[in-house]
C-alpha cells in the first residue's frame, strides 16, 4: 500500500460515495482501489454510513442547528433516568402495541446513531497540516518565513514581498537582471568587508526611499520573478506592490518595520563572518550612486567561486543588489533595484494590510529546545551543520513549532505540525527521491508527513540545501485517522463548542 497515494485520494473517496466524482477522477480512484485493501474498506465504511443516513433520514432538510440539538439529545439520554412507572399494559389499554413501540424505538435509535455519526464525520477538524479547512498551508509557511526574514539583516523589502506570493503567479520562462557594475577601486580584506556588511545591517529600516526592485529565482524547471514597487519610511515599514514582469499587479500591502532589536542580527553576522571568507572591492557605480562590492566564499576547498555578493551604497549602507549561488556556481536568488530615489519624500499615510501575518507568534528561547524535544518535537539545536537561532510556536502549548536555522548566508525554517498532510497543491509536485511534495521557486519548500506530524522545510537558499535538510529530518511511516477516529474527533469538536 502506498499511504501517500491513499491520502491524496481521501477527498475522491468521499466524492465517489456521494456520486460527485468526474469520470477521469473516478477511473483513477478505481485503479487505486484495485490494489489497496485499506482504501476499499474505508470506502465500504463511508458507503455504509451514507446508506444509513439516506435510508433513515430520507430527503428531509437538515436544520442548521442540528449539531447543537443532537448534542443536547446525547446529553439528555445520558442524564435522564428510565421511566420505571411506564407499564406495557397501559400501552395496551390505550391502543398501543408494545412490540410496535419497541420497533419504532429501535428505528429511532438507529436514526439518531446514524445522524450522530454523520454529523461527527462532517464536523471533524481538517486533517491537513494547514489548520482550518480551506487554509493553504503553503501560504501560512510563506507568511511565517517572511516574518522571520524581516527580523534578519541584509534582507530587502522587495525580496520579502516576493517571498509571500504564490509562485505560480510569478512563473516565467526566463528573467534577466541589469548588468552589474565594473568595480575599479581598491580591494578590501576580511575585517573591512565585515564592517561594510555590519553598516548595511545597522541601516535596515532607517532610510526613506522609493524604487522598483526586481527579484529573480532561476530554477531548472523555470524561473520565478517579480518587480516590486517600494515606498519605505523609517519606523513605519514599506508600502509594496508586487507585479509580474508583464506588469500585472499580484498583491499589495505593507511590510511592517523590523523590530529595533532584531532577532539574530549578531548571530547571523557572526556566522557569516566566521563561516565564510569575505573580500571587497570599491569604486563601482549603480544608478548613479557610488557602491562597494562584498563577496563571500567558502573558507575550505580550492573553489574560488563566490557563494554570495552584495553591492552596498557607500553613502547610506542600502543594499542595492544581492545574489546568492549554489555549490556549482548557479544563481539561486537575486534582487536589484532598477530605479531608486533615496531621500525624504512627502509620504502618504501607510495603508494596506500587513503582508506578513505569522501563525507562530508564541516565542520560545533556543534554550527551550531540549524541553520541547523531550515532549516529542524534533527541535534539535543543530541541523545540517546550521545552528538553531529562533523558536516560535502557535501557542504556549504548541500545535505548530517553527524552528529557524542559518549559516549566516541562507536561512532555513522547519515547521513541525500536529496532523496529516493535505492533498497535493497545484504548485507542488511529489518527489519520490526526496519523499516530499516540493516547490522550487523564490522560496524553496518541501512538505511531507512523518508518523502523526507534518514537516515543512522552507529556505531562501539553494534546492540542494533544502534537500540536505529534508534528508536530515524524520520520515516515519504516516499514520492516518480511521473513519471512526474522525467521527470521534468531530464530536469532540462539537461538544467543546457546546460547553
Amino acid at each position: 500500500m502506498n499511504s501517500r497515494s491513499c491520502r491524496s485520494f481521501a477527498e475522491a473517496r468521499s466524492a465517489y460515495v456521494d456520486g460527485h466524482l468526474r469520470e477521469d477522477e473516478r477511473q483513477a480512484l478505481l485503479r487505486h482501489l484495485s490494489d489497496c485493501s485499506d482504501c476499499r474498506q474505508e470506502l465500504v465504511e463511508l458507503q455504509r454510513l451514507r446508506s444509513m443516513l439516506t435510508s433513515r433520514a430520507g430527503d428531509a432538510p437538515v436544520p442548521s442547528d442540528l449539531s447543537r440539538r443532537l448534542a443536547a439529545i446525547a446529553a439528555g439520554a445520558a442524564d435522564d433516568p428510565p421511566d420505571h412507572d411506564h407499564r406495557p399494559d397501559h400501552d395496551h389499554r390505550s391502543g398501543h402495541d408494545p412490540r410496535r413501540s419497541l420497533a419504532l424505538s429501535a428505528a429511532g435509535v438507529a436514526l439518531v446513531l446514524a445522524m450522530l455519526a454523520g454529523v461527527g464525520y462532517v464536523a471533524a477538524p481538517a486533517e491537513s497540516a494547514g489548520g482550518e479547512s480551506g487554509v493553504d498551508p503553503a501560504a501560512v509557511v510563506r507568511s511565517d518565513f517572511a516574518a522571520t526574514m524581516a527580523q534578519l539583516p541584509l534582507v530587502s523589502d522587495g525580496m520579502l514581498a516576493a517571498l509571500l506570493v504564490d509562485p505560480a503567479a510569478l512563473s516565467v520562462e526566463d528573467a534577466e537582471l541589469p548588468a552589474g557594475p565594473t568595480m575599479t577601486g581598491r580591494q578590501l580584506g576580511q575585517n573591512e568587508s565585515a564592517r561594510v556588511l555590519q553598516r548595511a545591517a545597522d541601516g535596515v529600516g532607517q532610510l526613506s526611499y522609493t524604487g522598483v526592485q526586481r527579484v529573480v529565482a532561476p530554477r531548472d524547471s523555470g524561473s520565478t520573478a517579480a518587480d516590486v514597487d517600494i515606498d519605505a519610511d523609517p519606523g513605519s515599514g514599506a508600502a509594496v506592490a508586487v507585479h509580474t514582469l508583464a506588469g500585472a499587479q499580484v498583491t499589495q500591502g505593507r511590510v511592517p518595520a523590523a523590530a529595533v532589536a532584531r532577532v539574530g542580527d549578531d548571530d547571523v553576522l557572526s556566522a557569516l563572518v566566521s563561516g565564510y571568507r569575505l573580500t571587497g572591492l570599491d569604486g563601482g557605480t549603480i544608478l548613479g550612486r557610488s557602491a562597494t562590492l562584498i563577496e563571500a566564499r567558502q573558507r575550505s576547498g580550492s573553489d574560488d567561486q563566490p557563494v554570495a555578493r552584495w553591492w552596498i551604497d557607500d553613502e547610506t549602507g542600502l543594499v542595492l543588489r544581492q545574489q546568492t549561488f549554489d555549490h556549482a556556481g548557479r544563481l539561486v536568488l537575486a534582487a536589484a533595484y532598477t530605479s531608486l530615489d533615496i531621500g525624504p519624500s512627502s509620504p502618504a499615510p501607510m495603508t494596506g494590510r500587513p503582508l506578513t501575518e505569522p501563525v507562530t507568534t508564541a516565542a520560545f528561547t533556543t534554550a527551550s529546545a531540549g524541553q520541547l524535544s523531550s515532549q516529542g518535537w524534533f527541535c534539535h539545536s543543530e541541523l545540517a551543520g546550521m545552528p538553531l537561532i529562533r523558536l516560535r510556536a502557535d501557542a504556549p502549548e504548541p500545535g505548530v513549532l517553527h524552528m529557524v536555522y542559518t549559516d549566516g548566508l541562507s536561512t532555513v525554517s522547519v515547521f513541525e505540525s500536529r496532523g496529516s498532510v493535505g492533498v497535493e497543491r497545484d504548485q507542488s509536485s511529489w518527489d519520490p527521491t526526496l519523499g516530499a511534495y516540493r516547490t522550487d521557486a523564490i522560496l524553496n519548500t518541501a512538505t511531507w508527513q512523518s508518523g502523526t506530524v507534518t514537516f515543512t522545510v522552507a529556505t531562501n537558499g539553494s534546492v540542494a540545501l533544502r534537500n540536505r535538510v529534508v534528508a536530515a529530518l524524520p520520515h516515519d511511516e504516516p499514520v492516518d485517522r480511521t473513519t471512526m477516529e474522525r467521527i470521534h474527533a468531530g464530536w469532540s469538536r462539537i461538544l467543546e463548542g457546546v460547553g
